[in-house]
């Protein structure tokens, strides 16, 4: 059945890819373009062509030659006068403006040569495939320091992989009016992912489309399996700021998923974000992609606890903790035993566990697609579901007494307040132990 389902996957992409060209660049009705002059030029150069192709005689060549550059010449003025003319109507009132000026303030900036184990890399492919090796050593596992947390772990999952139904029904299935209010709020510049279907193409999809969509999306709650042509993702490498850009580790990943996986994703998460809610998992300190709550929500409550110390004559101090390679870490067995102490919805848990497994990415650097490399850990940049999986991850993150925990998916700010600054150094210290012994296990640090 799983097979079956990726050949469906697999038969829907190259349906849309044969119909790329009419969906993403329709033809312009009555649109004829005449220049009598040019048109007159090359039919004068099409003749001499083929008389000189039929004589050989060198005064035909040099009309040839010369035709060209009179053509030439031609359409670079009708080129200036098009760029003159748009340049005339340009209106600041109008927006035009900036739709004017943008292409001019795109800097594009090339990768230099790389250093990396293999020599140096000078070639675009060289460059993608040494950043893809650099990438691979991220998306892996830390150390996991506790057997008997590795143990727990494992035993839980394949319990749950054993038991698990082939089949699941319990679920509220997928309607294809949730399909298409999530094709509504897309954004046509967005980048595509691998396989190259774009937002553009998404928005003029036919209703039978959306009802195959739909169907699919159904099959994957039902089996439980995600489509296995939804797992690759592109890799776009950003420099740093600051940092060495011959040096393969000073990219920052930019993950392009395909467009057609962040909807299924869409309604995954609409229905797990649905169940925990109604069963208050999440701790009320995680304000990551929550309803009515944000980073500013977060920072008002460090400064009215600040604020309430200065009143209260207490001086504050705080811990700011920025978990490193957060995302790429996660140890995706852990997620899925914690999913299971949740009291998640078993076919929720059989179709994350389906999501993560077996996940690949290929880093693209300009034109050139680095070979395919596996990803062993961590959830899924630039997905949907991903920052609400982190958030679950680290949902037993450890309180204390007379402080205060405030968390944005891996930035956490812990304040607290004390009339003694030997008091506030203590519990600083006595948080990072507690901190580490509670996590360290299942974060393997």
């Amino acid at each position: 059945m799983a097979e079956h389902l990726d050949s469906i996957v697999c038969r829907l992409k190259e349906e849309i890819i044969n119909a790329k060209i009419s969906t993403s660049n329709p033809v312009k009705e009555n649109y004829i373009y005449h220049d009598s002059k040019l048109r007159e030029l090359k039919s004068e150069r099409n003749l001499a062509r083929k008389m000189f192709q039929t004589y050989r005689d060198p005064i035909l060549k040099r009309k040839l030659n010369k035709l060209n550059k009179q053509i030439n010449k031609h359409d670079q003025k009708i080129e200036t006068d098009a760029f003159a003319n748009e340049l005339l109507n340009v209106n600041a009132t109008d927006g035009t403006v900036w739709k004017f000026v943008t292409p001019f303030k795109k800097k594009t900036k090339n990768i230099p040569s790389l250093n990396g184990p293999g020599g140096i890399a000078n070639t675009d492919l060289e460059k993608a495939n040494f950043l893809a090796e650099s990438l691979e050593t991220q998306f892996t596992l830390n150390n996991i320091t506790n057997p008997d947390t590795q143990e727990l772990v494992a035993d839980s999952v394949m319990r749950f992989r054993t038991e698990a139904n082939s089949v699941c029904k319990d679920f509220y299935p997928p309607l294809p009016s949730e399909v298409l209010d999530c094709n509504k709020s897309l954004r046509i510049n967005k980048a595509p992912g691998i396989d190259g279907i774009n937002n553009k193409m998404i928005k003029n999809f036919p209703l039978h489309t959306i009802l195959t969509i739909t169907t699919i999306i159904h099959k994957i709650m039902t089996l439980g399996h995600f489509p296995t042509r939804w797992k690759t993702a592109t890799v776009v490498p950003i420099l740093k700021p600051g940092k060495d850009p011959t040096d393969t580790t000073s990219y920052r990943p930019i993950s392009l998923l395909p467009s057609l996986s962040k909807i299924a994703e869409h309604l995954i998460l609409k229905r797990l974000n649905n169940y925990l809610k109604e069963n208050n998992v999440l701790c009320p300190e995680q304000f990551v992609f929550r309803e009515k709550l944000s980073t500013s929500h977060q920072l008002i409550r460090v400064v009215e606890y600040v604020t309430e110390g200065f009143a209260n004559k207490q001086e504050t101090g705080a811990v700011f903790l920025d978990i490193h390679k957060a995302f790429e870490r996660v140890w995706q067995d852990g997620l899925i035993h914690k999913l299971i102490h949740f009291n998640t919805p078993s076919y929720l848990i059989k179709l994350i566990d389906s999501y993560l497994l077996e996940r690949k990415f290929a880093v693209r650097v300009k034109n050139e697609l680095s070979s395919t490399k596996n990803i062993n850990a961590g959830v899924a940049q630039g997905s949907k579901i991903g920052p609400t999986l982190f958030a679950l991850y680290i949902n037993d993150i450890p309180k204390q007494f007379n402080t205060l925990l405030c968390m944005y998916a891996d930035d956490t700010a812990i304040p607290t307040g004390n009339k003694k600054k030997i008091q506030i150094i203590f519990k600083w210290l006595l948080i990072a132990i507690l901190k580490h012994l509670r996590t360290g296990s299942l974060n393997g640090k």
